[in-house]
């Protein structure tokens, strides 16, 4: 645990390389003492250090690893968070149609173990999605839908996210005034 704190730590900091060298040795350790909970956990981490690293494909081994461990201990929230993950994977390799399934399923376990945040999330994640598929209209639907929520548990900084986002879709649909105050509101 220690070891995995501190490589958190690591990549808080932006530290990657450094993250991923005490994951793997905290993966070790859960490996021998067969603590499934902590495998995942630093495999979750080692998705997320190689998802920043820009190395996607990577960082979906590792998400798939936790997701496969998260359904075996029927943990819901830990299983939620990794379709979030491999959602958010395969959005940055432009694979679109995977990342609104991952992200769709996400936003299913969230919603059902009422977890708010993660909800917020996923649905921030398929606005963005399908704004990358130029489907401007369901980027504002699930935007929208975040952005509500976020206000709801006064999620400030995903608020802010949600208005860009929303900004971001309106002036693609050249809506320029609309565009301008959400991002008023995003810069307020």
């Amino acid at each position: 645990n220690v070891l995995s704190n501190i490589g958190a730590v690591y990549g808080a900091m932006g530290d990657y390389p450094k993250l991923i060298k005490y994951q793997k040795q905290s993966l070790a350790i859960a490996r021998e003492l067969q603590n499934r909970f902590g495998e995942g956990y630093s495999l979750g981490n080692l998705g997320i250090a190689y998802y920043f690293l820009a190395d996607y494909k990577k960082a979906i081994e590792y998400f798939q690893q936790t997701l496969a461990i998260s359904r075996k201990l029927k943990d819901r929230k830990g299983e939620g968070n990794s379709l979030n993950n491999l959602g958010n994977a395969y959005g940055a390799l432009g694979d679109y149609p995977k990342a609104i399934e991952y992200n769709q399923k996400s936003l299913a376990i969230k919603k059902e173990i009422k977890d708010r945040l993660g909800e917020a999330n996923s649905l921030n994640n398929l606005g963005e999605t399908y704004g990358a598929l130029g489907d401007y209209p369901k980027a504002i639907e699930y935007n929208q839908k975040s952005l509500a929520i976020r206000k709801e548990i006064k999620d400030r900084l995903g608020e802010a996210n949600s208005l860009g986002n929303l900004g971001g879709a309106y002036n693609a649909l050249g809506e320029y005034s609309k565009a301008i105050e959400y991002q008023q509101q995003r810069l307020a």
